[in-house]
C-alpha cells in the first residue's frame, strides 16, 4: 500500500485516530506522552487543532485541566507495555460526554489510541432494556467509570430514577433508585432542590453543573454534579447525571483560600522586603510595603521598574542567577541594590520559584545586611592579616586547645615538624612534637601542659631540638603564650619556635670570618695579634716571625684584572701552607703582606722554609707570568723583646729585600709580558724594531731631542703591551671580528696605560700607549681625541704602524706593496693620519730609496 493511498484512508476514517509516544522518567516510569500524528476525526471529536498539537506534549496541551479524574498516562502505558489492545469507556467531563477509547500498542513506547462517541449507545441501550438489568457488555461500559451515575426520565411532568451505576451506589449506599422521584429519594428540602436544578436544565436545553450536600449512608458529603440533557424523538426526554464527590476539595479550597490570607497579610504586614519578579522578562510583579519603604518608591513605581534598574551587578549575570532560582538550584543570593536616593546596600536575596496560575514567578524576600557586610569585610581583613602574617612569618607557630590538642599549624611549622595540618589537628602535642635535650638526649618538658598549667609564657630551655617525623634532630629555640577568653579563661595555648640551625652555622661562620682572611682562608690580623698575646711565653722560645710580600700584585691586577690578582694571593696562601709545619701560624698581615710565626724555631730553621718558599715561583695561569715573594725574617731568643718588636725587625728585612728585588722583577715582568705578547699575536720584534727606525726618521725630520726619540723607541716597542690581557683566539683570528671581539680588541691601549703606570720606568710612555690609536679626524679610540690634541708621538706611531701592517703579511690578508701602502697612507691623511706626518714619512722613504740608489754600482 502506497503512502497516499495511506494517508486517504487515515483521514476518511470516521473515528477518531492518533498516534502518540510515551515519555519516560530516569527511572523508566511514565510521565507523559507526545502527540505524533492525528487524524481529522480526532480534531473533530477532541476540539484539538493538529498543527497546535503535533509534537508536543499532553501536559503542555492540556496543564492543569486533566480530561476528568481518569489517569490517562498511566492507562496508556500499561496498555502499551502489556502489547495487548485495551478498551474503556470514560464520561468526559469538558467534552459533556462518553468516549470509548481504545488503545493498540506497538512497541512498548509507541501507541495509538482510537476515540469514538459512545454517548447514544449508552442512552439506546439504557432505552432498550427499561428497568430490566443491561446486557453483560453495557453494564461494563456504563459501570468503566469513576464518577457517580445517574440516569433520570422526564414523564408526565415528572422526574424518576431510572439507573445508577455501581460507583453511584458505593457513594450514596441506594442500591436500586429506579422508578424513585428526586424527593422520594432524598427528601424533601433536597429532592425540592434537586428538581429544580432539572427544571432549569429542561427549560434551557443546556447542560447545567450544580454543587449540593447530602447525607448518605456512608456520611456527610458534598457532590458536584453535571446535568446534561439527552434528546429523543427531538425533545428531551433524559437527563444524565454525572457527579463526582468534591468535599475534599472543597475542603482543601477552604484550606487554600486560608492560606492565600495568610500568604497575604505575611506579604504586606511582614518587616522583610518582598519582591516577586518575572524570571523571564526580570519585571517586578509585586512589592509589599516594606519593599517600598526600603527603596524610597511608591507601590506603582516599584511595579513600573525593572530588577536591572535596581541590582547594580551585570544584568546578563542577574538573568542567569534567576534562572539557577527558577530552576531550584540555587536559592541565596548576595547582590549589591540601589535605592531612589542613588544609595547602594548589599542585600541577602532568598528567592524560589511560586506559581500563580499563569506562569511560574520568582518569589525573593530580601534583607538589608550592610552592617553583616561592613563587619564581614573588618574581620576578613582581620583574619587575612593574621592569616598573611601566620603564613609569612619565618618562625613555626601551633595552637592548641584547652586540653593540649592541637587546632592549627602553619606552613613553617608544617615544615619543620614533618607533618601536614590536617594530619597534626586533633593530636595532643606531645604526639607531633617530641622534644629533647640534644646534649643529653633527655625528654624536654611538655611547654603546652606548662603553659596550661601556670597561666604564663615560657620560653624553651637551652640546647632543646624537636625531632621530626622522620627522626631527623632540628634544633629550635621557642616559646609558648596562653590564648585567653574575655573573661580570662585559657582557652589554648600558642606556641612560637623557629629552626637555630642556620643561626648556629652562621655564628660559626662568623667566628671564622672574624679571625680569618675571607679570600684565602689563612688567619686575618685580628687573629694573628691575638695569637701574639697567647704566644708571649718563655716556652715558645725560640720564636721566629717571618713577613712577605707579594711583587708585582698591582700589574697583575691591571693587566689580568682583580680576579686574576685574587688568584695570585690564594696561589701564594697555598705556597706558605705547602711549604711551613703544621705548628706554624700563617695569616694574611694586609693586602699583598703575609705573616708566619713560628713557636720554638730558631733562625736556622726559619731560613731554611724561606730558603723553600723562594723555589717555589707562582706562575699566572693565563700568561705564564711568574712572580716571587720578597722575604724577611727576625728571631726572638729572650723574654726582652716582644713579638711585636720582632715583627717591625722582620718587617724591615723584607722591605730591605724588596728593594734588591724590584728593578729586576720590573724587568722581567716587562720582558715577560712583551715574549707573551709576541707569543699570543700576530706582533713581532722584527716589527717593533723596524717601526723603531722609521719612527726616528720622522722624529730626525722634526728634530725631536733625544730624550722624545728614547720615548719613541719605547712607544714602538711597547705600544701594543695591553695585548696580552686579549684572548689569543681573537688576536689570530683571520676574519672579520664580531662586535663583542671588536669590543674587547679596542681595551688593549687601557690595558696597556695600565701596565705602564704600574712600572716606574714606563710611567713617562703610559699617556702615548693610552692614545696610539687616537686618529686624526676625531674617530679613533679611547678617547676621541681630534689633530694636535693626539701626542705628537702617537701620530708618528700611527702612521709607521699603519705602513708596516700594510707592507708585511697578516693571517686575514697578504703584503701590499710599498706603492699601495704609500698611496693607502696619502688617501686617509688628513682623517686618519696627521698629513704633516704622511708627507715626512713618505719623504724620508724616498730620501732613503734615493741614498740606497744613489750606492748602488753603475
Amino acid at each position: 500500500m502506497n503512502q497516499d493511498l495511506y494517508v486517504n484512508i487515515l483521514n476518511t476514517l470516521p473515528f477518531g485516530m492518533g498516534y502518540l509516544r510515551l515519555l519516560t522518567d530516569s527511572q523508566g516510569g511514565a510521565e507523559d506522552y507526545l502527540y505524533l500524528e492525528v487524524n481529522p476525526a480526532f480534531e473533530q471529536l477532541t476540539g484539538l487543532r493538529r498543527e497546535d498539537i503535533l509534537g508536543k506534549k499532553a501536559s503542555e496541551i492540556f496543564g492543569e485541566n486533566k480530561l476528568g479524574a481518569f489517569d490517562w498516562i498511566d492507562y496508556c502505558s500499561r496498555a502499551a507495555r502489556s502489547g495487548k489492545v485495551q478498551e474503556t469507556t470514560q464520561w468526559i467531563k469538558e467534552r459533556k460526554r462518553y468516549d470509548k477509547v481504545m488503545v493498540i500498542p506497538l512497541s512498548r513506547e509507541d501507541f495509538v489510541v482510537v476515540i469514538r462517541d459512545a454517548t447514544a449507545e449508552i442512552i439506546s441501550a439504557v432505552q432498550k432494556e427499561g428497568n430490566s438489568p443491561l446486557p453483560d457488555d453495557l453494564e461494563a461500559v456504563f459501570n468503566h467509570t469513576h464518577d457517580a451515575i445517574s440516569l433520570v426520565e422526564y414523564l408526565n411532568g415528572g422526574f424518576r430514577y431510572i439507573r445508577n451505576n455501581a460507583v453511584h451506589k458505593r457513594m450514596t449506599g441506594f442500591s436500586d433508585i429506579s422508578g424513585l422521584g428526586p424527593v422520594e429519594l432524598l427528601g424533601e428540602e433536597t429532592g425540592g432542590t434537586i428538581e429544580k436544578y432539572y427544571e432549569r436544565c429542561m427549560k434551557t436545553g443546556r447542560p447545567l453543573t450544580y454543587e449540593q450536600v447530602f447525607h448518605f449512608a456512608p456520611g456527610k458529603c458534598e457532590w458536584q454534579t453535571e446535568v446534561t440533557p439527552i434528546l429523543g424523538d427531538g425533545t428531551i426526554r433524559y437527563l444524565l447525571c454525572t457527579s463526582q464527590d468534591v468535599t475534599d476539595l472543597k475542603a482543601a479550597q477552604k484550606e487554600r483560600d486560608i492560606l492565600a490570607r495568610r500568604l497575604q497579610s505575611t506579604f504586606d504586614q511582614h518587616n522583610a522586603v518582598m519582591l516577586v519578579i518575572d524570571p523571564d522578562s526580570g519585571r517586578i510583579v509585586d512589592a509589599n510595603p516594606a519593599a517600598c519603604t526600603f527603596y524610597g518608591y511608591t507601590k506603582e513605581e516599584l511595579l513600573s521598574l525593572n530588577i536591572d534598574q535596581i541590582n547594580m551587578l551585570p544584568s546578563e549575570q542577574v538573568s542567569a542567577m534567576y534562572r539557577q532560582a527558577n530552576g531550584k538550584k540555587r536559592n541565596y543570593f548576595l547582590f549589591p541594590h540601589r535605592l531612589k536616593n542613588g544609595e547602594i546596600r548589599p542585600v541577602d536575596v532568598f528567592s524560589c520559584p511560586i506559581e500563580d496560575g499563569e506562569k511560574t514567578l520568582l518569589s525573593s524576600i530580601i534583607f538589608d545586611v550592610s552592617d553583616r557586610e561592613e563587619y564581614r569585610g573588618e574581620l576578613y581583613r582581620e583574619k587575612e592579616l593574621l592569616r598573611t602574617t601566620l603564613q609569612s612569618i619565618g618562625d613555626g607557630v601551633v595552637t592548641t586547645d584547652s586540653a593540649g590538642r592541637i587546632t592549627s599549624l602553619n606552613s613553617v611549622a608544617q615544615e619543620l615538624t614533618g607533618w601536614k595540618n590536617s594530619e597534626a589537628k586533633g593530636k595532643y602535642f606531645s604526639e607531633v612534637f617530641i622534644l629533647q635535650n640534644e646534649e643529653t638526649g633527655a625528654p624536654a618538658e611538655n611547654l603546652v601542659r606548662k603553659v596550661l598549667e601556670t597561666g604564663r609564657i615560657i620560653g624553651l630551655a637551652n640546647h632543646t631540638e624537636l625531632i621530626d617525623r622522620k627522626g631527623r634532630p632540628v634544633p629550635i629555640a621557642d616559646s609558648a603564650a596562653p590564648i585567653k577568653t574575655e573573661d580570662g579563661e585559657i582557652s589554648g595555648v600558642v606556641m612560637v619556635f623557629r629552626d637555630i640551625s642556620n643561626e648556629r652555622d652562621q655564628n660559626r661562620q662568623i667566628r671564622f670570618l672574624s679571625y680569618h682572611d675571607y679570600l684565602t682562608g689563612l688567619y686575618n690580623r685580628r687573629y694573628m695579634e691575638e695569637a701574639m698575646i697567647l704566644l708571649d711565653t718563655d716556652r715558645n722560645l725560640p720564636l721566629s716571625v717571618v713577613m712577605g710580600d707579594v711583587n708585582g700584585l698591582k700589574i697583575t691586577n691591571d693587566v689580568f684584572g682583580h680576579e686574576a690578582g685574587d688568584n695570585l694571593l690564594r696561589h701564594i696562601a697555598r705556597l706558605f701552607e705547602k711549604n711551613c709545619r703544621r705548628e706554624d701560624i700563617i695569616a694574611r698581615w694586609g693586602g699583598d703582606e703575609f705573616v708566619v710565626i713560628m713557636p720554638r724555631t730558631g733562625l736556622d730553621e726559619a731560613d731554611q722554609i724561606i730558603r723553600r718558599i723562594k723555589r717555589d715561583h707562582v706562575e699566572m695561569d693565563e700568561s705564564g707570568l711568574r712572580l716571587s715573594l720578597s722575604l724577611g725574617c727576625a728571631v726572638r731568643d729572650t723574654m726582652d723583646r716582644s713579638i711585636r718588636a720582632v715583627l717591625r725587625e722582620a718587617e724591615g728585612n723584607m722591605y730591605q729585600q724588596k728593594l734588591l728585588d724590584g728593578k729586576s722583577s720590573r724587568n722581567a715582568i716587562i720582558n715577560t709580558l712583551l715574549a707573551t705578547l709576541y707569543e699570543k699575536s700576530m706582533e713581532t720584534e722584527g716589527h717593533a724594531k723596524r717601526m723603531e727606525t722609521q719612527c726616528h726618521c720622522i722624529g730626525r725630520s722634526l728634530q725631536l731631542s733625544s730624550k722624545e726619540l728614547d720615548e719613541l723607541s719605547l712607544l714602538a716597542v711597547l705600544h701594543d703591551i695591553g695585548k696580552v690581557a686579549v684572548n689569543p683566539a681573537i688576536l689570530k683570528k683571520p676574519g672579520q671580528l664580531t662586535a663583542e671581539e671588536w669590543a674587547e680588541m679596542k681595551r688593549h691601549p687601557e690595558i696597556g696605560y695600565r701596565i705602564a703606570q704600574a712600572t716606574p720606568e714606563l710611567a713617562n710612555v703610559a699617556d702615548f700607549i693610552l692614545s696610539h690609536h687616537e686618529r686624526w679626524d676625531g674617530k679613533g679610540y679611547p678617547r676621541g681625541l681630534r689633530e694636535k690634541e693626539i701626542p705628537l708621538l702617537c701620530r708618528i706611531l700611527a702612521v709607521t704602524d699603519a705602513y708596516d701592517a700594510m707592507t708585511n703579511d697578516r693571517v686575514y690578508r697578504k703584503a701590499k706593496s710599498s706603492e699601495e701602502a704609500l698611496s693607502e697612507l696619502e688617501g686617509n691623511a688628513g682623517t686618519q693620519f696627521d698629513p704633516e706626518i704622511v708627507r715626512l714619512f713618505i719623504q724620508s722613504l724616498q730620501t732613503e730609496g734615493a741614498g740606497r740608489a744613489s750606492e748602488s754600482p753603475d
